[in-house]
């Protein structure tokens, strides 16, 4: 009995093993190459836009994607970042075999799965941020005018790609939890096979905006809270509130369905 109290009185706090994570976990990603490879290739699609011959209001959200569904930002660049972050966030540390270091230590497995989900959704966030400011400073460029783009859109554009990034690295966080092998490409498949069958095959089958596709949910909300004034999108019979809840509802979902995957989880 005063052996067990010893050893748990000796453990770090949740508090301590917490900061203890997120330090090596913001590190490694700070210092890994492929960080950089990603922001640099997140960009990338974007430089052409910046030959754009005028900077409405308008040219802004369309090259953001808001309601244009065959827009690259909306079908390469934030998948890009959310399934590259999402599915690496665990599968790198076991193909490095630096989760077995993790699991040694006085941590618990649903605490790994938490810091490192935080860790995806900073780095995440600010990447997709950042691209999405490149385009509003470029855009103010290439007419001399800083004030044609109001600062509202642009938060609101912000909040836009983070609730994207929150929802999607949440769900493909789990992909490569329970994936071994070719997480990324599994990871693509599912990807675009929602995009497919929940917009294009069920959104047609009713008639339009699809209560099926994750994307739609995610313009819902915007249209509603966060570009009120510049942004109509809806889908029948289903209220904004209820678009909000549905992508709360995901990422708590696929979030403690991660953490259970992990704790059932064998490593070598």
């Amino acid at each position: 009995m005063s052996f067990s109290a010893t050893k748990e009185s000796q453990s770090p706090s949740m508090l301590t093993r917490s900061v203890f994570l997120g330090q090596i976990f913001f590190s490694k990603v700070l210092f890994d190459k492929k960080t950089y490879i990603l922001i640099f290739v997140s960009i990338l699609p974007l430089l052409p836009y910046l030959n754009m011959s005028s900077a409405a209001i308008r040219d802004y959200l369309e090259i953001i994607a808001i309601g244009e569904e065959t827009n690259i930002f909306n079908f390469l660049i934030l998948p890009l970042i959310c399934l590259i972050l999402g599915i690496s966030a665990i599968s790198d540390e076991k193909e490095n075999k630096t989760i077995s270091q993790f699991l040694s230590r006085p941590v618990k497995r649903e605490e790994i799965v938490l810091i490192k989900w935080i860790t995806v959704l900073v780095i995440g966030v600010v990447i997709a941020c950042f691209d999405a400011l490149i385009i509003y400073l470029g855009l103010c460029f290439i007419v001399n005018d800083f004030t044609i783009l109001k600062l509202d859109i642009l938060i609101g554009t912000w909040l836009f790609v983070g609730l994207w990034v929150v929802v999607y690295s949440t769900i493909f966080l789990l992909l490569g939890i329970v994936i071994d092998k070719n997480a990324l490409g599994w990871g693509l498949a599912i990807a675009y096979f929602e995009v497919f069958f929940s917009q294009f095959i069920f959104g047609f089958a009713a008639g339009g905006n699809s209560p099926y596709s994750i994307v739609n949910h995610i313009y819902h909300v915007t249209a509603e809270y966060f570009l009120v004034d510049h942004f109509n999108f809806n889908i029948p019979d289903f209220e904004p509130f209820n678009s909000l809840i549905v992508c709360i509802a995901l990422v708590a979902g696929f979030l403690l369905l991660s953490m259970f995957a992990m704790r059932r989880k064998d490593f070598p």
